[in-house]
Formats: structure tokens, sequence, C-alpha cells
């Protein structure tokens, strides 16, 4: 196996807080409705009025902010990501993980969203589509927020650090950005015995269908394509390099004290117009990974920062990464 690296993508990750001003309800799982709400805010924000729900019928020879984002061109001179449908978008949501869904006037939504490679220059977008997002109103009954704050989310710092407050944009240095080329370098000084949490519903495919057990292999084969598609549409070009040694890696690599669950989650569809119900689950839950080579640490840290599989825009595909317990009968405990 070659020594890994990654392309330089840059990445920005934030954390937004919207305090209601009305009370309602909402669902235990956000990340549709976050993801609906924003994307409705910010077609209108960056698109002329013609295309708002039709931007398949743009006649523009210049690519607005909305179809760069929602809907990017397929890349010059990467035949094989030509008749690719599943565009990837430079951004994921992170949805809150308390499944709240009572809230009162006065009362915080907190949420974290994290943008990829090109994505990150249509910041000022993100901001004013939050705030029209918030004031437009959530949920069914359209309740209205404000946009309270946006911080940045910084590799190494215990605080974000705020870019926006109460209506006010407070940049005024260079924002704090990751590089994911950076994260081999990282993965050496991590433990090689790991958990990984996947905390929101994980759709991998392997064989041609969603895995409903773990499956680290499918794990980072998905995350392998993840990055390769995002360099090529919003980073600096193909990922040449290849990863089916990782994968084949990965399939030899202790999975132990599994501890995963289907879990079956709905959203209502709006595209094209109608209403349509779609159903996207997946596993969620938490397993302990033994012996883990450095290589493999990176493209997990990969996937923590990226989300991967179906729906990850949403939220889905969210892992999380700890040094996992000892296990019960180790050495270390002798």
């Amino acid at each position: 196996m070659s020594q890994l690296t990654f392309p330089p993508l840059s990445l920005l990750r934030a954390r937004v807080t919207f305090r209601m001003r009305e009370a309602t309800q909402l669902p235990p799982y956000k990340g549709a409705l976050i993801r609906g709400g924003f994307g409705y805010a910010f077609q209108r924000t960056s698109c002329a009025s013609d295309c708002w729900g039709h931007s398949e019928r743009c006649t523009a020879l210049l690519l607005c902010p909305y179809r760069t984002v929602f809907e990017p061109p397929h890349p010059e001179g990467v035949g094989h990501l030509h008749d690719l449908r599943d565009l990837p978008r430079p951004f994921v949501i992170e949805p809150p993980l308390d499944q709240k869904r009572n809230y009162q006037a006065g009362d915080e939504l907190e949420f974290g969203f994290i943008l990829i490679g090109q994505g990150i220059d249509y910041l000022p977008y993100f901001l004013y589509s939050f705030a029209q997002f918030a004031d437009t109103g959530l949920g069914r009954n359209h309740a209205r927020a404000t946009l309270e704050r946006v911080e940045i989310v910084a590799p190494s710092a215990p605080m974000g650090i705020p870019i926006y407050q109460d209506g006010r944009l407070l940049i005024s240095n260079e924002l704090p950005l990751l590089n994911l080329a950076e994260l081999p370098l990282q993965a050496t000084t991590m433990a090689a015995d790991l958990q990984l949490e996947l905390r929101t519903p994980l759709r991998v495919k392997a064989g041609g269908a969603f895995i409903n057990q773990f499956d680290l292999g499918a794990v980072v084969q998905a995350t392998c394509w993840r990055i390769s598609t995002l360099a090529a549409f919003h980073g600096p070009g193909p990922w040449a390099y290849d990863y089916r040694p990782l994968v084949a890696t990965a399939r030899s690599i202790s999975v132990e004290e599994i501890d995963v669950a289907w879990v079956d989650w709905e959203r209502t569809s709006t595209r094209g117009g109608a209403q349509r119900q779609m159903k996207l689950g997946g596993i969620i839950g938490k397993v302990n990974l033994r012996a883990v080579p450095a290589p493999i640490r990176a493209v997990l840290l990969a996937a923590q920062l990226l989300h991967l599989g179906k729906a990850c825009v949403f939220g889905h595909g969210w892992i999380g990464i700890a040094a996992s317990p000892t296990p019960p009968h180790s050495p270390r405990h002798r």
C-alpha cells in the first residue's frame, strides 16, 4: 500500500444558534428540516425568481450561487463522473442530536454546518440564507426564529470564534480552516484502538444494497469515493490515489462489541413541486475497532468531517471517533 496522501481540500466548520421567537413542535431528527428550509432560502437569495423551484429550466449562461452549490456542473476531464447523478454538494448539515421536539419562545436551536472546498467562497450566502430561513419560520406552522449567532469551530480551540452576532458580521481576520491533507499526519498521533459512534443514520451500500450491519470495508470505500468526488467537483481536481488496498486492509481489521441497529426515518420531498414521502433509514450505534493502522485512522478522520453515504447533506452518515475502551480480557489489565 503506497503512502497515503489526501488532496488539499479546505474545510470550514461552523456552529449556528437560532433563538425561537414563537413556540412550536419540530421533528426529533431535524436534518431535513434545516436542509430544506435553508435550501429554500438560499435559492431565493441567489436566483432570479423565474428559477425558484424550477432551476432545471434556467437558461442563464453563468452559474448562479444556488446552482453552483446545489447542482454543480460535472468537471471536465473526469469521464467516470460524467454519469454521476448523486452530485456531491460542498456542504453538510450537522443536526442537533438531542431529539427535542417542543420549543418555547426564547429557546435555542443549535446546529452545525461544514463548508467544503469552493463552497467556502459562498459563506456570506449561507449566513444570509440562514437568517432568512429563521425569519421565514420553522416547521409546519412556520414558527419564526432569529439567527442569533454563528461561530467558526477551529481545529484546536476550546470555544468557537464568532463571525456573526445579532445581525452583525464580525469577520476581521482570516478564517481558521481545516485541511484534508493534514489528516494523515494527525492520524499518526491517535490511539490504534478506536470507538466509532454512528451518530446519525449511515446509508452506505455494499454489493448494491444498503448495509444493515457495520462493514468497515464499505465505510472506508464510501469515504474514499466521497473524497474523490468532492476533490473533483469542489477542490483541486481528481484524487489520483488507488484506495483499493485501503479497503482490503479495512476488511481485515478486528471489529468488536458491535452495537448497531437499523432505524427508519422519513422525510417529505417537494422537489419538482409535488410532495412525496421518502424513506432514508440507516444504521446507528457504536463499534470498537482494534489495532487500526494509521492510514485507516486518517480515512475515518475524513469521514468524521465530511459525513458519508446517501443523504449526508442532511446530516446522515455523521461518525464520531474516540479512543476505544480497553477490552475486558486485555493483557493491559493483568
